[in-house]
């Protein structure tokens, strides 16, 4: 079995970490782009030339994985996540879904809802393909739609420290972000405009619950993709 690994090659460990994990699961693991559909594709996001061969292993019948950024940070209760997703990552219904129990044995804490704040409307970089890559131009349409106040994305400037910028925030606006999941976790009632967006709820106590027992299905330590589970997981659908 063949496996094609496109990542972002400046964090080293990330290549040793999925490496290991797919050869334990007997993949010869060849690093880079495929010349043709052969075997498995993992793609860190779908980037340029990487959604192109992505659309090819698609029409072929062939499995496609991405990777990126866990949605919930990728230090998040004590442990090192990435994020891990069929065709397409922070949109629901691309992960098998197991139990309760992955979510639930993180032993988190959600905040109850807050009641009234200001607008915050928080952009991501946009990168990637459509439909997961956020419009250029979309913070200036919710802004028009929303009011409220852009928090630039840290990765463009410097900032506040998120939980800061959110302190006196009553809403979120966004069209995917990871931040927005954060927000959730703090109480903050979110509106996505990404069509099947991971992180969306009805913003009620059930409707955030079951929203992230399913995001925890998803969402894998370093641990879980170098013992090959994580990827053991995704493929066994």
């Amino acid at each position: 079995m063949n496996c094609y690994l496109n990542l972002r090659y400046t964090v080293p460990e990330r290549r040793a970490i999925f490496e290991a994990g797919l050869k334990r699961l007997g993949y010869n693991v060849t690093h880079g782009l495929p010349a043709s559909p052969d075997g498995l594709f993992i793609s860190w996001n779908r980037i340029g030339t990487a959604d192109y061969i992505a659309k090819q292993y698609e029409a072929a019948g062939l499995p496609v994985l991405v990777t990126e950024n866990a949605a919930w940070g990728n230090s998040f209760a004590g442990q090192q996540w990435y994020s891990l997703a069929s065709n397409r990552h922070n949109t629901a219904g691309m992960f098998p879904v197991g139990g309760n129990e992955r979510w639930d044995r993180l032993g988190i804490k959600l905040a109850p809802w807050r009641t009234e704040g200001e607008t915050v409307i928080l952009p991501q970089r946009g990168i990637g393909a459509p439909p997961t890559a956020m419009p250029r131009d979309w913070p200036q349409l919710a802004h028009a739609k929303h009011g409220g106040r852009v928090r630039r994305h840290p990765g463009k400037a410097e900032g506040s420290p998120l939980a800061d910028d959110l302190a006196r925030a009553g809403r979120v606006v966004t069209w995917g972000s990871g931040a927005a999941i954060k927000a959730l976790q703090w109480g903050i009632p979110v509106e996505s405009d990404m069509p099947d967006w991971i992180g969306a709820c009805d913003n009620t106590d059930a409707g955030r619950l079951a929203m992230m027992r399913r995001l925890a299905w998803a969402q894998w330590t370093h641990k879980e993709l170098e013992s090959g589970e994580a990827f053991a997981w995704m493929l066994s659908a």
